[in-house]
């Protein structure tokens, strides 16, 4: 338990602020519950301090701080490490948004003294950010070099939670589920394609039934991505069925696989735009019973406020979009 002493001086009302919370007490608190998530998620306070490259007692220091600031105890110190109290565990849930919207209220601020700032966190599929999200933040920073971009791959299950936990400002969906479709402001319709090397029999012979793409070696992911349960109702109406020789969600080890020959690939031509350009891959359309629509997706919050940084990226992602017209072949 922590010491009375300590616990009385850190409570006494004439104690100087600056000693426990530094210059700001708003500032303090906000950089204190950024700490505290990681204390939440620690077994002790020297693990979270080494994860946050901080000595132990400045990290107890700034959790005095939220202490004080909250009166009431947040973690119980004992010889075996620490435990959250049940003040600390309704912090710990409550933290993140918190700062989030702490975060989110200072950029609408900096909006209204027109500064051209701020940080946007982004939540994208990995198919997603080579090809079409980093291009764009790429000439966004140029533009408006006072942006920050924290850039998050995530699955569209995992996506719209972030969405809602404040944890991301704007996602980039595609196969959106249906009961996310209120998340979703704006979306260009996109086709899948077959992707091969350029040397695969595939190559030069018309658009791909789903027959024909069963009789060859497949990268795919797994039943719980969008594209592949959307590939095995293809292939059931077609009274086919999908063997892959390779599962993987990695776009990165699905092109690996196709420029060297081995498989066949089914995606947005989009996510292969450089490999497609210097002529390691070829996109072959897919026959029309065997064809796969669907959209990219800009989501947000409905009715959230989006500060600067966020509208800034919206509006460059939508654009380039619009500049693609249908993305397809």
């Amino acid at each position: 338990m922590r010491d009375d002493r300590r616990w009385a001086e850190l409570r006494d009302p004439v104690r100087p602020w600056s000693l426990v919370r530094g210059p700001t007490e708003v500032g303090m608190n906000v950089k204190a519950l950024d700490l505290f998530v990681v204390v939440a998620a620690s077994a002790s306070l020297r693990q979270a301090a080494q994860k946050l490259g901080m000595t132990p007692t400045a990290l107890s220091r700034q959790i005095d701080a939220l202490e004080h600031y909250f009166n009431a105890e947040l973690i119980d110190r004992n010889a075996s490490g620490m435990r959250l109290s049940e003040a600390g565990a309704i912090l710990a849930r409550r933290a993140p948004g918190l700062v989030n919207d702490l975060r989110a209220t200072r950029a609408l601020l900096d909006d209204l003294r027109g500064l051209q700032r701020g940080t946007v966190t982004v939540q994208a599929g990995g198919a997603m950010l080579a090809e079409f999200l980093v291009p764009v933040v790429t000439a966004l920073h140029q533009r408006y070099p006072g942006i920050r971009f924290h850039i998050r791959e995530s699955r569209v299950s995992d996506l719209f939670t972030a969405l809602t936990d404040f944890a991301a400002d704007l996602g980039v969906s595609i196969f959106t589920p249906e009961t996310a479709r209120g998340f979703v402001q704006w979306g260009c319709a996109v086709d899948h394609a077959v992707i091969v090397g350029a040397d695969h029999p595939l190559v030069g012979g018309g658009p791909v039934s789903m027959a024909a793409l069963t009789r060859h070696a497949l990268a795919l992911p797994d039943e719980t991505y969008g594209v592949r349960r959307r590939l095995d109702r293809a292939a059931a109406e077609a009274r086919t069925t999908l063997d892959p020789v390779f599962v993987t969600g990695s776009l990165v080890a699905q092109k690996e696989l196709a420029i060297r020959g081995i498989a066949a690939l089914v995606l947005p031509p989009i996510c292969c735009r450089r490999e497609i350009a210097n002529g390691q891959l070829v996109a072959v359309p897919l026959s029309r019973g065997a064809a796969i629509e669907t959209s990219i997706d800009l989501c947000v919050v409905p009715g959230r406020g989006m500060p600067f940084a966020a509208r800034a990226l919206h509006k460059a992602l939508r654009q380039f979009l619009e500049e693609q017209g249908r993305i397809g072949l």
